[in-house]
């Protein structure tokens, strides 16, 4: 447990192991992308919001505690806890090395490029029924077509999203 690098096999037996017994013991299927939707939701009703009136915000995810968001706060927990025991915590940003060698040094490019990536992500996952641990694990476990399809787009959009950015450095 105290390990910086796990194997890949003991990850994903232990992995496979929680998706299980969230499905047996709380009838849930692990997925984090609803967790931050339900936040939005809380946010939105909190700042009185327009948004928070939504048909989207109002019945699909209204602005509760709910599951997600719990399994959401625990893997940032979870994450921080193995950090600190495996004595390997330590705030960091993207090699810069490889950024700046790219893109150049601007760090409003950086973080530019992160927050529209990470709103392109959460929203492509609304349209998708869910996000990589929703469709990829939750979604093969159980032998979804969904989960299946996209696991394949996943890989294949990785590899030419890597490709176009960084070429044949990569």
């Amino acid at each position: 447990m105290k390990e910086k690098i796990w194997s890949p096999w003991a990850a994903g037996i232990l992995l496979g192991l929680t998706a299980t017994a969230s499905y047996v013991l709380v009838d849930k299927t692990i997925g984090s992308s609803g967790g931050l939707e339900s936040i939005d939701s809380i946010l939105l009703k909190l700042f009185h919001s327009s948004l928070a009136n939504s048909m989207y915000f109002k019945f699909q995810m209204p602005p509760v505690v709910s599951f997600q968001i719990l399994l959401f706060v625990g893997m940032l927990l979870g994450a921080l806890t193995s950090s600190i025991w495996s004595k390997d915590f330590k705030f960091r940003m993207m090699p810069d090395q490889q950024w700046t060698q790219i893109f150049g040094p601007s760090k409003l490019k950086r973080w530019s490029m992160i927050f529209i990536g990470g709103i392109i992500i959460e929203y492509s996952a609304g349209i998708a029924g869910g996000c990589t641990s929703g469709l990829a694990i939750s979604g093969t476990m159980q032998l979804s077509p969904a989960g299946l399809l996209f696991i394949v787009g996943l890989f294949v959009s990785g590899i030419i999203t890597t490709k176009i950015l960084y070429g044949r450095d990569y």
